[in-house]
């Protein structure tokens, strides 16, 4: 007779903003320390004195071979997360390639709710649609279950020397199995955007060698010293719009450091300078406007490198963040800006301190002066007369070929680089290098006629910023 497990109760602690902002629950840490070890076991003999029948894992031997590497690889996820929601789809088919697999993960989770050692929220509708005026709601999307530690579990670890803040120096990720992602397109609950769902996928050719690219990456990588509190686990290169008809692994594509919450990406530019690759300080090389610069080249137009693009005549320097936002909204968008973005204008008050002034920079007028100075910004989002209008996923996907391709170029003359989506991180002494690479894989890339596209490169580091002149 199989041991009754009762459901643990939804937290009431919790609000919608810390459910959405939970980070995913990868299951592919390890314990890496004897600390690490030794909390695992006293979580597997809990769980083992809970669910003592073989029928949970399979039989007796495939029952200790799988139980372990779960409890690790959950725990490394649970404790990685400094306190915040994790989530993970309880879909048998969520759970591919190797590593913790659907029946040990559906047991456990079930398993440490029980015990006490895990808040669980589960699975819940984020939204709702109603095909019939005056019909009844149906769900049209479900959240996945959402974890986070317990005090129980915060207090076990403590007793190994285990915290929040030291996690990741007794679990490993090593680097990721599977390096290649592939979503489907987000979508919209309301005014806020919902990041689309991992889809399987068949390898071609094509997807083999995208993936071999960044394992190639990540392997080299591996070998170097990062120090100055830079985490980084290695990449995934994500894809989007993998549920579109046209998807050909060329929308978008950028490069997404892991672990996914707690890495050199997600740290504010004044902390990546105390970075340090191989022992050396770094710089950060900036592709300035690399969007503009882009779209520009679509047409085959090069970009004034001379004058700052955000600089339109009759509005000045002081209204280039305006500007700025404006132009990256439109890219956003699948039409020149005509209406703030609520989003937008929250991040504006948070760095500036105050709102966006709307009534001084109305956004339909600000982007009639913005397309005087632009033009080509007037044709965003109109589709060409043979295929479908480019989007910020083929903007990124073109931005991300350009990074990758420097990468590869700084990799095979032995010189380490990270990336930041629109820059490359490398040692101070490679400066001119790493700048060389983006430009010589950005012209590689785009052309006006037979003459490369020339992007303008911006030069930070701790003692300030300059522009680079080839």
């Amino acid at each position: 007779m199989k041991h009754a497990l009762t459901a643990a109760p939804h937290t009431e602690a919790s609000n919608g903003d810390e459910l959405r902002d939970a980070t995913f629950a990868s299951l592919e840490g390890h314990a890496a320390t004897e600390a690490a070890q030794a909390l695992t076991e006293a979580v597997n003999e809990q769980v083992l004195h809970l669910l003592p029948h073989a029928e949970f894992f399979g039989e007796p031997k495939a029952h200790r071979n799988k139980l372990k590497p779960a409890i690790a690889a959950f725990l490394a996820d649970l404790l990685s997360a400094e306190g915040k929601w994790v989530y993970r789809s309880l879909k048998k088919d969520s759970f591919t390639g190797p590593g913790v697999g659907a029946r040990a993960f559906l047991a456990l989770q079930q398993a440490m709710r029980e015990l006490g050692l895990v808040e669980h929220y589960g699975g819940v509708v984020s939204h709702w649609v109603r095909f019939d005026e005056g019909g009844p709601a149906l769900a049209n999307r479900r959240r996945a279950s959402r974890y986070r530690p317990t005090k129980k579990l915060l207090e076990l670890a403590g007793k190994h020397g285990i915290g929040l803040e030291n996690a990741l120096d007794h679990f490993d990720y090593g680097l990721p199995k599977q390096p290649l992602q592939k979503r489907a397109a987000s979508t919209r609950v309301g005014r806020r955007k919902v990041q689309g769902e991992l889809m399987k996928f068949e390898h071609t050719d094509l997807s083999r060698k995208l993936e071999a690219e960044v394992q190639e990456l990540n392997e080299f990588l591996a070998k170097q010293t990062l120090g100055g509190g830079c985490v980084h686990r290695g990449y995934v290169r994500m894809f989007h719009n993998g549920d579109a008809a046209d998807f050909n692994w060329d929308q978008g594509g950028r490069l997404y450091s892991q672990p996914a919450d707690k890495n050199y990406q997600q740290q504010p530019r004044e902390k990546r300078f105390e970075m340090t690759i191989n022992g050396s300080p770094i710089v950060e090389i900036d592709l300035r406007a690399s969007y503009l610069t882009i779209f520009h080249a679509w047409h085959g137009v090069q970009l004034d490198k001379e004058q700052d693009p955000y600089v339109i005549p009759g509005l000045g320097e002081e209204a280039r963040d305006v500007v700025k936002r404006w132009v990256a909204a439109t890219f956003g968008n699948t039409e020149p800006l005509r209406k703030w973005p609520t989003d937008l204008l929250k991040k504006y008050k948070e760095k500036h301190g105050h709102p966006l002034d709307r009534k001084r920079y109305p956004a339909a007028q600000l982007g009639e002066l913005i397309i005087k100075h632009h033009p080509l910004l007037g044709q965003w989002g109109q589709p060409p007369k043979d295929g479908r209008a480019r989007t910020w996923a083929d903007l990124m996907f073109d931005e991300s070929r350009v990074i990758v391709a420097a990468m590869q170029g700084l990799m095979r003359d032995g010189v380490p680089s990270l990336a930041v989506h629109d820059s490359l991180i490398v040692p101070e002494q490679h400066e001119r290098r790493g700048a060389m690479a983006l430009m010589a894989a950005f012209g590689g890339h785009f052309r006006v006629g037979h003459i490369p596209v020339s992007p303008s490169l911006k030069i930070n580091s701790r003692q300030g910023s300059h522009r680079f002149v080839p």
